[in-house]
């Protein structure tokens, strides 16, 4: 008996030698969980929002879009003027989805409707803002995104894009006709002469507070660019931080250069 269990033994430790899945130790389920290798972690950084690595593509055509704007289309916070002072959050971490039809902060801040006939401008397939700072005397930046569509699939995008472009930098440009006693200097004036514009207002308030504003407007491709740099102070004060800003141009190739790697039709 002992010859054969002797024999039984050593014919199933080579079957264990043989197949190692099928012995083991005790624990051995324990341990092969914790030496399988985890499922592989997302390589996209979380986005609060709607700021997604997905790519809209064009309603036009009947691609389906996901109404989203790509996290890799905002701007580098460090290349918004004031960010050697104030350190910006990154704005596509501050992202959300906004209604629509869109309306900017320059159109907003000068009190420039919308007519309803216009309304298809301002729609797009996806929009989304991100606004950082700290509200009040300090200042606040915000980038505002309308993403029409694809126009290499239809001139009628790339119209919109234009008229939409349009409509915004004329509100401000008109600041003074809709916001009593507004100022604007504008600093670049967009079309053939330069492809982006800029432009400094003050916005006198009912309570006697003025709000400066900093704007700034590209179009790339499909997609129309506004930010807005901005400081509501008591009459007679100025903002807690003294502006500073690099050139204009500067500032807009901030605005488009991350637009042209992410949304088609650039």
């Amino acid at each position: 008996m002992r010859t054969t269990r002797t024999v039984a033994a050593a014919f199933t430790a080579l079957l264990c030698l043989g197949a190692l899945s099928a012995c083991g130790p005790d624990n051995g389920g324990q341990d092969a969980a914790k030496t399988t290798a985890p499922a592989p972690a997302s390589t996209t950084a979380p986005v609060t929002g709607s700021a997604t690595a997905a790519t809209p593509t064009d309603g036009a055509t009947g691609t389906s879009t996901g109404n989203r704007i790509p996290a890799k289309a905002w701007m580098d916070a460090k290349s918004v003027p004031l960010d050697d002072t104030l350190h910006w959050a990154p704005l596509a971490a501050n992202a959300n989805p906004v209604p629509r039809p869109v309306v900017f902060k320059g159109m907003e801040l000068c009190h420039a409707q919308v007519a309803k006939d216009d309304t298809s401008m301002f729609t797009g397939s996806a929009a989304s803002k991100a606004t950082v700072g700290f509200g009040g005397e300090h200042w606040t930046a915000q980038q505002t995104l309308l993403f029409e569509g694809d126009p290499t699939h239809s001139s009628g995008t790339k119209q919109l894009t234009n008229l939409a472009e349009e409509h915004l930098t004329a509100a401000v440009k008109d600041c003074a006709k809709t916001a009593p006693n507004a100022t604007v200097k504008v600093t670049a004036p967009g079309g053939a002469d330069a492809p982006y514009f800029a432009a400094a207002v003050t916005v006198p308030q009912p309570d006697g507070a003025v709000v400066t504003l900093h704007e700034y407007v590209v179009v790339a491709g499909g997609t129309v660019s506004e930010l807005s740099v901005w400081a509501t102070a008591k009459a007679g004060a100025q903002p807690k931080e003294a502006w500073t800003a690099p050139d204009d141009k500067y500032v807009a190739t901030g605005m488009t250069a991350p637009l042209c790697e992410a949304l088609p039709g650039c």
